[in-house]
């Protein structure tokens, strides 16, 4: 047999591989999307019941650590996990995370009945596994869909994915406040549900291994913690060291990326406009997305002097129209593109946040309508800046792309919310409403963060509409 035989032979069958991987994944899709659900609803949900939590077994001083630290670890598994996606299968990753995420929950559920600051560095140490596992599906489901799937197949799943999250957070605000009233022991066992799932994840979830390409794991470690010192320097800035070891350790990486033999991100990935300018983006537009529901709580009980419950039920409502919004982007991408709907998107945002500054005497009620706005165009974004990001890159690289976008948007996060409490926490802050337009510390304050939200998401606006060319064609 000639080469150019053998090479056409070698691209059928090569063809023929993916689209075998294609339609398992499709039918693995929807499990993976179930799992990422409970592992989020759990997160959502422990907001409400940490502090129970610590108080029940003596360590309530201690009792942020049992959200604070999943949630670093989930920042930095993001980028691991869909960095690994590209070099060993996601079959076996995905049978690791779940079983990670189910002995994690039985392990806090049983230690959870044992009382005593003991119990509750094991609840710890279960919770940790339980999110380092859940953590698997959403970045499997990320990387399939971002290898595996075509151009608006790929918006659709992007999207919805955003949705789970939504729904998540509204399901949890109502679990979370359900399980309070009867024993929130039961509450770790919610992501137990996950075993039913395990034989479908079995057949359906693609088994390939790169075996040609060399794992950079020194690089891979250099990078996460890197990522996970800086995470944790802005939950506790007045350690200043973290953020210097962290300086030190991205200038290794930067040193390891130029000469290192095989980075697992390289220069080119790196200097590539069609992808650094979405992730430019989804910087500025995300920068104080995670501020966006203490505001609303501030807005309920500070100003308003709304009920909790009346203010979790407004919440609720905002999160639903979340949820919709994100089943619905996948669609509105395709049809509007990338470009336009990433332009709408910033645009619904900027003039949300702004008539929330000017209207913040208005009621509650007004607020809440106004918040649906924002968080219609916060939601919509997600969806163009994750298919423009994993269209710029070949497949081979895919999961590295969608880690990269998914750390940056948990760093963004844990910036953001701590630029926030710093700076509501200002006395300077609330001396002078912007522009004259508002009146009284508490209304000031929060009207003036309304102004930097609109401010940031208008310097959004602007770099997509420079962007154009990099981001309004479909590869």
């Amino acid at each position: 047999m000639s080469d150019a035989s053998q090479n056409a032979s070698a691209a059928v069958s090569a063809q023929e591989q993916f689209e075998i991987n294609r339609r398992k994944s499709k039918k693995a899709l929807p499990s993976l999307l179930v799992i990422f659900l409970l592992g989020t609803l759990m997160i959502q949900a422990m907001d409400f019941v940490y502090q129970n939590i610590g108080d029940s077994l003596g360590m309530g001083g201690q009792a942020a650590l049992l959200t604070t630290i999943p949630g670093i670890i989930l920042g930095v598994a993001c980028l691991i996990y869909e960095t690994l996606g590209d070099f060993i299968s996601p079959k076996r990753m995905t049978m690791i995370g779940v079983w990670g995420l189910i002995v994690g929950s039985l392990v806090s559920f049983c230690c959870a009945w044992i009382g005593g600051p003991v119990a509750f560095w094991l609840v710890l140490a279960g919770r940790v596994v339980q999110v380092a596992g859940a953590q698997v599906a959403g970045s499997v489901f990320l990387v399939l869909t971002s290898k595996y799937l075509d151009g608006k197949e790929k918006a659709r799943y992007f999207g919805i994915f955003n949705a789970v999250y939504y729904l998540a957070a509204a399901a949890g605000v109502f679990f979370g406040g359900m399980i309070t009233s009867w024993n929130w022991r039961y509450i770790f066992l919610l992501p137990v549900l996950a075993i039913f799932f395990v034989p479908v994840l079995s057949r359906n979830t693609p088994d390939i291994n790169v075996r040609s390409t060399k794992l950079d794991v020194i690089g891979i470690i250099v990078f996460g913690l890197s990522a996970t010192l800086l995470t944790v320097y802005f939950s506790y800035p007045d350690q200043w060291w973290l953020l210097l070891a962290a300086g030190l350790l991205f200038v290794m990486f930067a040193l390891h990326v130029v000469d290192g033999k095989r980075p697992f991100i390289t220069t080119r990935f790196v200097s590539n406009p069609r992808y650094m300018l979405p992730l430019v983006i989804l910087f500025v537009l995300y920068a104080l997305n995670y501020a966006a529901v203490p505001i609303y709580q501030v807005i309920g009980s500070e100003l308003f002097k709304v009920p909790l419950w009346e203010t979790t039920l407004y919440l609720t409502v905002v999160y639903v129209v979340a949820t919709i919004i994100g089943v619905f982007s996948g669609p509105i991408v395709n049809k509007l593109g990338r470009w336009g709907t990433m332009l709408w998107s910033a645009i619904f945002m900027t003039v949300g946040f702004a008539l929330s500054a000017l209207f913040i005497h208005a009621s509650f009620a007004m607020l809440t309508f106004l918040a649906c706005i924002f968080i219609a165009g916060m939601t919509t974004v997600y969806t163009p800046i994750y298919d423009a990001g994993s269209a710029a890159v070949p497949s081979e690289e895919g999961g590295r792309a969608m880690g990269v976008l998914d750390l940056t948007l948990n760093v963004t996060g844990s910036i953001g919310i701590a630029v926030y409490s710093a700076m509501m926490a200002n006395s300077g802050f609330a001396a002078h409403g912007f522009f004259g337009l508002t009146s009284g510390t508490a209304f000031n304050s929060v009207a003036n963060m309304f102004w930097c939200m609109a401010f940031l998401s208008l310097l959004g606006v602007v770099i997509i509409i420079a962007s154009r060319r990099h981001i309004a064609t479909r590869k």
